[in-house]
């Protein structure tokens, strides 16, 4: 039979109050506390995590990737009055622990991360209502009574106080990462706009996460989240932008940039990106392919770009294309909103994927073939009119395709290629 377990971290306890300083808070990972009691804790399955603090303090906001990594409930604690602050976490923690431990009997471990002697009256009734009580908290300053009440007392150690100071740009560009704040003691800063500049120190963060010791351990386990890189990339390059490479996604150019490395780029259905090591295996995610310079210039890379950025557009299939034209240089009713436009479409070709008629209709739209009005307003409430000289369908595709011809050639200068173009539209 599966255990199920609720996890309750007093954050207020984790930091020992709301004076600790940012270097201390900046040592604190919820993440690594809930690896420690999944690896010596009895427990199978999380049914809840909720952790207690005053989130409103705008120094915890670091804790926010691990705290939506780990599905952890932030439950906001304020003092009972001006100048008490210190009970609040506990007496609300208890409330829960004992109203879930009431309403969800399946869940039978209660995991409580604080070493407040307080909670040593909580963990004696769990167990009055046949519960197992796991304690965490740091060793060196744990009330031996709570202690000794748990089934199980999981000891982790206190952070230390760290000597990296957060220098100027880290503040200015809101760095708040622990990981991106070591990297950024470690890393001088680029600044230049050369691609082989910027390719050759983007190679270089990715060894950083590669050989620092505690990265190292994330990328061979379980792996590190796009958050987090994208930080170190905006830390470590001036003014970082995949698209002046040639990449419309972060994710491909990192696709890129791990080529011929020992890291590789995953995905989930849930659309989650992660880096790891090319041998850790991670549930749920997928290897994406390493992408070498001919993707650069590829139909795939120009579909995305055209996707990206003002004016999208976003087509799958031009054969759909040009029988939605059909369709709009025929139409009888001049104005349409965008929901009859849609409907319009679809009842019209009713054998058309509805992903490809959104997509086509949209890149209609900001194609300009349609008067918009009132100019101001959203889309969605906007009445859409054709224009009188697109009532012929092939000059519908002749300027969208200028469109298209138009941003990918912005977009590449002199490295623009017409034959990818020409594959492009003969889709």
């Amino acid at each position: 039979m599966q255990r199920y377990a609720a996890i309750f971290y007093d954050v207020e306890n984790l930091l020992k109050g709301y004076n600790a300083s940012q270097n201390y808070l900046n040592s604190i990972s919820l993440k690594e506390i809930f690896l420690e009691i999944k690896s010596r804790g009895d427990i199978e399955r999380i049914a809840v995590q909720r952790a207690y603090a005053n989130w409103s303090d705008s120094r915890l906001s670091i804790m926010k990737g691990e705290i939506n990594e780990l599905g952890i409930d932030p439950i906001q604690i304020f003092g009972f009055s001006r100048y008490q602050k210190k009970n609040a976490a506990d007496i609300q923690l208890a409330v829960d622990a004992m109203d879930i431990a009431y309403i969800r009997p399946l869940i039978d471990v209660f995991v409580i991360v604080s070493g407040d002697g307080g909670f040593s009256s909580l963990a004696k009734k769990l167990h009055e209502y046949g519960k197992s009580v796991i304690g965490c908290a740091y060793e060196s300053s744990t009330n031996k009574i709570f202690a000794s009440v748990c089934d199980v007392f999981i000891g982790i150690n206190e952070p230390e106080e760290t000597d990296i100071e957060t220098s100027s740009i880290d503040v200015t560009l809101k760095i708040t990462n622990p990981k991106v704040l070591r990297m950024s003691s470690q890393i001088d800063r680029l600044v230049s706009e050369d691609k082989n500049e910027i390719i050759k120190h983007s190679k270089g963060i990715i060894q950083w996460f590669i050989k620092d010791p505690e990265t190292s351990k994330d990328l061979a386990k379980d792996g590190i989240f796009l958050s987090v890189v994208k930080e170190a990339f905006k830390y470590g390059i001036n003014n970082f932008d995949p698209a002046l490479l040639g990449f419309a996604k972060f994710v491909n150019f990192l696709q890129f940039i791990c080529t011929n490395t020992d890291i590789m780029v995953l995905n989930s259905a849930k659309f989650e990106v992660k880096l790891a090591f090319r041998n850790t295996v991670i549930n749920g995610f997928n290897v994406l392919p390493d992408l070498d310079d001919n993707y650069l210039h590829s139909v795939d890379n120009y579909k995305s770009i055209l996707a990206q950025n003002p004016p999208r557009m976003r087509i799958s299939n031009f054969n759909d294309l040009r029988i939605i034209a059909v369709g709009i240089s025929r139409l009888v009713q001049l104005n349409h909103t965008l929901d009859s436009l849609l409907e319009y479409i679809n009842e019209l070709n009713v054998n058309l994927d509805n992903e490809s008629v959104n997509g086509c209709i949209f890149t209609l739209i900001h194609s300009d073939i349609f008067i918009r009005q009132p100019e101001e307003s959203p889309l969605s409430e906007q009445i859409l009119t054709l224009k009188d000289e697109y009532h012929n369908p092939d000059l519908i595709i002749t300027k969208v395709q200028q469109m298209m011809y138009k941003k990918l050639s912005s977009f590449w200068g002199d490295s623009f290629k017409d034959d990818i173009f020409k594959a492009l539209i003969s889709e």
